[in-house]
């Protein structure tokens, strides 16, 4: 009898002053992971520390402690989340991969989701929010800018860009490999891949952090 072949989810998680909530974040992606393994599927867990001012690097030795098959980089400063990203990107060795914000404002729970349309054919899943609460400013930058992507660069670009998104391991050396000035969400689409996309509201900021802080000190 041939042993079913797990699929491997590898899942980046750049971390910049994010010691608040990384301890809700482990919490939910050991339930995800226990979910993952009861759905035919294991988890590769990437860490990368950009740089973190604050006490993230000691939670996440604490993570690989707990977990050992955890991964957890540390770069020497702050290089920012899009290079953080594709530092972890050299260390994924799943089947398909994925980049989740540290600060849980990108709803873990998607991941299953993005994985039954992987799982049914698709390259490329992105999660695309519905509304967005950010101040009007950045609203209108946002829409400036995507407007400017749209008609100059990509056509079939989102309207409002987006935030999540799983890639199958085709697309890992064209990402890893990109110039470091690239703007990275836009590549899937350059390279000719057709996205499927899940539409979802994410939570403000505010509400996030308060629920964060009392999740862990009003226990």
């Amino acid at each position: 009898i041939m042993e079913k072949q797990l699929t491997i989810l590898s899942i980046v998680v750049p971390v910049y002053g994010n010691a608040g909530s990384l301890p809700l974040l482990f919490e939910k992606l050991q339930q995800i992971e226990q979910q993952l393994v009861a759905n035919d599927a294991s988890l590769d867990l990437i860490f990368v520390n950009d740089g973190s001012p604050d006490d993230s690097m000691s939670f996440l030795a604490h993570f690989k402690s707990v977990r050992p098959a955890t991964t957890v980089v540390k770069l020497t400063r702050n290089f920012g989340a899009v290079h953080a990203s594709k530092c972890g990107l050299t260390f994924v060795k799943g089947d398909c991969f994925m980049s989740l914000a540290a600060d849980l404002q990108d709803p873990p729970e998607l991941i299953f989701e993005m994985l039954k349309l992987w799982r049914a054919g698709s390259k490329f899943v992105i999660c695309e929010r519905s509304s967005r609460n950010d101040p009007w400013v950045s609203k209108l930058y946002s829409a400036v800018f995507y407007k400017l992507v749209r008609s100059f660069v990509m056509d079939n670009y989102p309207q409002k860009g987006y935030d999540m998104a799983l890639m199958d391991k085709a697309l890992l050396a064209p990402m890893a490999n990109s110039s470091k000035n690239i703007f990275t969400p836009l590549l899937a689409y350059w390279l000719g891949y057709k996205a499927d996309v899940i539409y979802y509201d994410r939570p403000t900021l505010f509400w996030m952090s308060c629920w964060v802080f009392l999740q862990h000190h009003c226990a």
